[in-house]
């Protein structure tokens, strides 16, 4: 391994496939034919080795190492011999300025000095930035969700993929769509939240903006969805099974999938680790073949999770060998193998060894097929055909006043207030003094697949800097308290953090879990969320608890700011803050939108994606439980779901919930069907119903409130629907006494749910409830019978 200094331009893998061809043009080099036409075309002028290469690439271009970009170009080209299909740009505290010249040498060998000119497509992870230094720092995915502003994100999503095409990145592995439906998975922070249809609404908005057209009738980004099937794996860990049958994979795991497909089309689709029924994602040719490409329509590539194709081999054992696991995913319709390891790290990919099956014409066919695939995603986003980026363009791009405009409207929208008993907003002249307290009061912690490095303060400024900016550093003591890690015992700080709040008489304690580093000796020391760090224990990890249990037992008035994406267990004792604010994954401004949000320059909007349950084993907790789960007991005097705490599975910090500083007054609902209005007998519909509501700012400041709408069958048939679900959302600015009237309409046709994978909508009694949250003392009911 050498540190990479230049590349001699033409240096790179041209003595591997000799020289470009000279003669006509052939089709596939024509922009004027169809994406469908060239890939044909070409497909019919590659060599067998050459369609192998299709199906995976070399994510990791570079290392880094000591503070340094660092190259391996021997191992590379070796790598790129038989996975020639993508590339990635690897390790992702690199720096866009430093990348895209290398990149760009590397992109024009491989269409300059190969047979046949097919080039590489780049292939990134993006969640909060792009996956390398040097873009805009936006707050995480579950921020965004918890927005509930999809015009917004909409406008995030195009800042990123703006920032992402400027690299030349013209794929990208995103939306996430599982759902975050237990507390334990670590990487509850890349999903949007609980509820399918909120996630559908905002995963679709994600395609539909990243695969816009350009001026030339070119995909911008071609998208991947992502994990079918994932979410509720074996104690939320991140590789393990799953139980499910077909009804609940289609109405709920895969109900966001179907919303995507139908309302955005994903050009790709990523399947999980998971054993789904005891069968691997990987070779689970029911789930794939029969159930997403027959039953649900998609007509996109198929790709493997990292790892996954070998973890068949590995780790399930229903392989004999990384030739057999290749075999198996090619027969179950995978049709790209993601394969993130480094050159030369000795984690073989395992569709190289299909090069063996040159003579099974079964097997020529399913890659000619994924082939295809590959191809047509590169002619349609114009990967053969548009110029390769330059740095003039990205150093405009990058960082751009605009993006940074809009990365600050989306993290003061991002923070959800979940408690307020009168203490917020503090007023900055009653304010003298205040102590910030915690391991996460000084870190900028922006989650898994981000590009901060948490401790490092390149991007933005922590809770703690942001206050001393908005109060003066001489009106701010800080004082760590604990430390992050997880299993350190050291509470020898604790006494000079209540020493702090005493003296200042308010204490701002900001705890949490999380990381955002890539550095593995940080993530090893410190990290204690995202993929790979599930946690059985829902509390704050490490001693945190005990450090906002001293605070409080002092009597110090306290405001607890939760950093993270997990849901934490907020016991009784936590809850005798005054005051509880969840800044969930941080953007760059995130540190700034808390500050204003706790002094009141900015009225906090957001509102929980996911419900916090009220005891370790109260799980699963989301709102959308069927009515069988509430039974706990055997007759009406046993009102308790879980026993020892006794608890019901109604949780008060649920799905939806988010606190003003102002009030909203919810008044003159009507629901109405349209004159078309009907349900068949076969179960089809026609028609809508819409629910009206005139919404009132009845406070002493203008404020943002989502309007939601939720249903019930009063009765279902063949299956058992929840006993509430989201349908409609949006959220409007009223100001001080301002009052509209919002109008949510839903297609009858929605009303309905999957039996056996089959669609039906029931005739009879509708419950439809419209209100600011999930919890029943912020909704009216509404009723109406559809014939």
């Amino acid at each position: 391994m050498v540190r990479f200094q230049l590349l001699a331009t033409g240096s790179l893998f041209g003595a591997a496939f000799g020289v470009p061809q000279t003669s006509h043009v052939p089709i596939y080099k024509n922009p004027s034919y169809t994406a469908a036409r060239r890939a044909d075309d070409l497909l019919g002028r590659m060599t067998w080795i050459e369609k192998i290469g299709q199906l995976g690439g070399a994510r990791r271009l570079f290392e880094r190492a000591d503070n340094q970009l660092v190259f391996n170009e021997t191992a590379l080209k070796i790598l790129l011999e038989d996975q020639n299909g993508q590339i990635g740009f690897g390790a992702n505290l690199n720096y866009a300025q430093q990348i895209l010249p290398l990149a760009n040498e590397i992109r024009e060998n491989q269409i300059n000095n190969t047979r046949l000119g097919i080039p590489f497509i780049t292939v990134q992870d993006t969640a909060s930035s792009i996956w390398i230094n040097g873009g805009t720092l936006f707050p995480g995915t579950c921020s965004m969700g918890a927005t509930w502003n999809v015009p917004l994100y909409r406008d995030v999503v195009a800042a990123i993929r703006d920032e992402n095409l400027a690299l030349g990145i013209k794929w990208v592995l995103s939306p996430e769509v599982d759902l975050a439906r237990d507390p334990r998975n670590g990487r509850n922070g890349e999903m949007y939240g609980e509820d399918a249809y909120h996630v559908g609404e905002f995963a679709s908005e994600y395609i539909r903006t990243n695969q816009e057209k350009d001026e030339h009738g070119y995909v911008k980004v071609a998208t991947t969805i992502k994990h079918f099937v994932y979410g509720s794996s074996s104690g939320g860990i991140n590789t393990a099974s799953i139980e499910a049958g077909i009804n609940h994979i289609f109405n709920t795991m895969a109900a966001p999938f179907i919303k995507a497909f139908r309302e955005a089309d994903p050009m790709s689709l990523m399947t999980s680790y998971a054993s789904v029924d005891q069968v691997p994602m990987s070779t689970n040719k029911y789930l794939v073949r029969t159930v997403l490409r027959g039953m649900m329509g998609f007509k996109g590539l198929i790709m493997s999770d990292a790892y996954a194709i070998r973890n068949m081999y590995t780790q399930s054992k229903v392989a004999t060998s990384y030739a057999d696991a290749a075999l198996q995913a090619l027969r179950a319709g995978l049709e790209h193998e993601l394969n993130p390891a480094s050159p030369g790290s000795g984690s073989p990919a395992t569709f190289p060894t299909l090069l063996d099956s040159i003579n099974n014409t079964e097997v020529a066919e399913m890659i000619d097929d994924a082939v295809r695939s590959m191809l047509i995603i590169k002619f349609k986003t114009g990967t053969f055909d548009l110029p390769l980026p330059s740095v003039a363009a990205l150093n405009q791009t990058l960082r751009s006043q605009r993006h940074l405009e809009i990365s600050r409207k989306a993290s003061d929208e991002a923070v959800v207030l979940m408690k307020n008993d009168g203490i917020l907003p503090l007023s900055q002249k009653a304010t003298p003094k205040v102590a910030v307290l915690g391991p996460y009061a000084d870190v900028v912690n922006s989650g898994s697949y981000s590009t901060n490095n948490a401790s490092e303060h390149t991007y933005g400024k922590s809770i703690m800097r942001s206050l001393k900016s908005k109060l003066g550093e001489d009106s701010v003591q800080y004082v760590q308290g604990v430390q992050v890690l997880s299993i350190s015992d050291d509470v020898s700080g604790i006494p000079a953090a209540v020493a702090a709040a005493k003296d200042a008489g308010l204490a701002v304690v900001v705890l949490g879990s999380g990381w955002s580093s890539y550095d593995t000796t940080l993530e090893s020391r410190y990290k204690t969320d995202g993929e790979g760090f599930s946690h059985p224990d829902i509390s704050f990890p490490g001693k945190q608890q005990e450090l906002l249990d001293a605070v409080l037992d002092a009597g110090v008035p306290t405001v607890l700011v939760i950093s993270g994406s997990q849901q934490f267990l907020l016991n009784n004792s936590t809850m005798r803050c005054e005051a509880i604010v969840n800044a969930l994954f941080q953007g760059e401004f995130t540190g700034d939108a808390v500050a204003d949000i706790i002094f009141g320059d900015v009225n906090p909007s957001g509102k929980l994606t996911m419900t916090f349950p009220q005891a370790q084993g109260a799980f699963p907790i989301n709102y959308d439980y069927f009515g069988s789960d509430s039974q706990g007991g055997f007759s009406s005097s046993v009102r308790a779901d879980w026993f020892w705490p006794i608890l019901t599975r109604y949780a008060p910090m649920r799905f939806g919930f988010g606190l003003s500083y102002t009030t909203f007054d919810f008044s003159s609902q009507t629901l109405a069907l349209s004159d078309d209005a009907k349900v068949s007998e076969s179960g089809s519909a026609t028609g809508s119903v819409s629910m009206t509501v005139n919404v009132k700012n009845t406070g002493d400041r203008a404020g943002k409130e989502v309007v939601q709408l939720y249903y019930r069958p009063a009765y279902s048939q063949g299956v058992e629907v929840p006993v509430m679900k989201l349908i409609r959302f949006t959220k409007i600015e009223l100001a001080t006494g301002e009052s509209k009237d919002v109008t949510l309409t839903v297609p009858i046709n929605e009303l309905g749910y999957y039996v056996d994978t089959k669609w039906r909508v029931n005739s009879g009694l509708y419950e439809f409830w419209v209100g600011s949250s999930s919890r029943t003392e912020d909704l009216v009911q509404r009723n109406i019978t559809l014939a």
